[in-house]
């Protein structure tokens, strides 16, 4: 019986180096076999290909966008909670890319929200400065200088999911709180891929939103689903 598990398992693999629908393979397997098909992935080194995206289908070009993010598995470890939020308030004017009055007064007032909210953060990442936007980076700047961290800012907006990646990948993320700060649009994929469960998370995250915040509480060495908790900043 291990053997054919090992078999099947390796098959699966192999379809999806090969570039082939292997979800709907693993769509066949026990969920033990599906899970240890990410393991082994994991391990060799394959995050990308641990990540999936499903579809109930099959999966074609055509219907690549109606594609569900689903979560990265994170059975190396990872990090004991994430503080997931949207940039601070913007202003009305289309051709600003940095934070309104309003939105400066509320990352001032992060510096201390957070920590007491949520415990210190180890690590504070943020989408990085494009044409049209460093509204991500300003708003967790002072937070950040506040506790002697620099802001990780290097992955783009469309990036995410390799960000997702990284932080269940990467040992420096490993048992860490680690506050993210994001565009609106792609918060409800990113949430997904953290494995945050359906009807947790806002989807769309509202325009008007500047004061949500998720709470995503890991258990780091398993691959269930984190506690997800919604907060509203009182300000």
């Amino acid at each position: 019986m291990l053997h054919v598990f090992a078999y099947r398992n390796v098959v699966a693999a192999l379809l999806v180096l090969a570039g082939f629908a292997a979800p709907l393979f693993a769509a066949e397997l026990s969920s033990d076999a599906t899970d240890a098909l990410h393991i082994g992935l994991l391990a060799l080194g394959f995050p990308n290909f641990a990540r999936h995206e499903s579809c109930t289908s099959p999966c074609t070009p055509a219907r690549a966008k109606a594609r569900e993010y689903t979560a990265v598995p994170h059975y190396l470890g990872g990090p004991k909670r994430i503080i997931l939020m949207r940039h601070a308030d913007k202003s009305v004017d289309s051709d600003d890319d940095d934070l309104s009055e309003a939105g400066w007064a509320r990352a001032k007032q992060l510096v201390t929200y957070i920590p007491d909210t949520f415990g210190k953060p180890d690590i504070i990442v943020a989408a990085a400065q494009s044409k049209h936007s460093d509204r991500s980076a300003e708003t967790v700047k002072p937070l950040a200088e506040s506790l002697g961290l620099k802001v990780q800012d290097y992955f783009e907006n469309k990036e995410f999911p390799d960000l997702v990646d990284e932080i269940f990948n990467d040992p420096d993320y490993k048992n860490k709180t680690v506050v993210i700060c994001w565009h609106h649009g792609k918060l409800p994929a990113m949430a997904a891929l953290l494995g945050a469960p359906r009807g947790s998370y806002p989807s769309p995250w509202p325009d008007s939103a500047y004061n949500l915040i998720l709470d995503l509480q890991y258990d780091p060495f398993s691959g269930s689903p984190p506690k997800v908790t919604r907060v509203i900043e009182p300000f």
